[in-house]
């Protein structure tokens, strides 16, 4: 399952819903509209969650994320950021996300990354099942 968390819905949320639905049809997406609602959502004993794609919308919303590092640990993170603020980007580097993208580029490839990131969860599944 795929942990998606967006305060809005708005264009760039659509967008990156619909490369998701178009690169992995298969998984599942889970809505988190809340910082409340995801950290609920994490705390639970077995989440299920693959991967984590989180849509920041501002600076305040990715200084109250690194409020939840503990819980964000060991998580497969890809960020969606506003802009290319230097402090946004230092914020966001705290948590150590596997890739960052921006709302104005780079959607389509936070989408490929997510879809090999899950293709190589699956090869060391089967490894270990041999």
């Amino acid at each position: 399952m795929i942990l998606f968390y967006a305060a809005e819905k708005d264009r760039i949320a659509t967008t990156l819903e619909g490369v998701v639905a178009q690169r992995m049809p298969q998984r599942h997406l889970v809505h988190c509209r809340s910082l409340a609602q995801l950290d609920k959502r994490l705390r639970r004993p077995s989440h299920n969650v693959e991967i984590l794609l989180l849509y920041i919308a501002n600076a305040i919303e990715i200084r109250h994320l690194s409020a939840m590092r503990p819980l964000l640990a060991d998580m497969k993170l890809v960020l969606v950021l506003p802009d290319r603020n230097a402090d946004i980007i230092a914020w966001a580097h705290k948590l150590s996300p596997r890739f960052i993208a921006y709302a104005d580029d780079g959607l389509e490839q936070a989408g490929a990354v997510m879809e090999k990131m899950l293709l190589a969860q699956k090869v060391v599944a089967l490894r270990a099942a041999r």
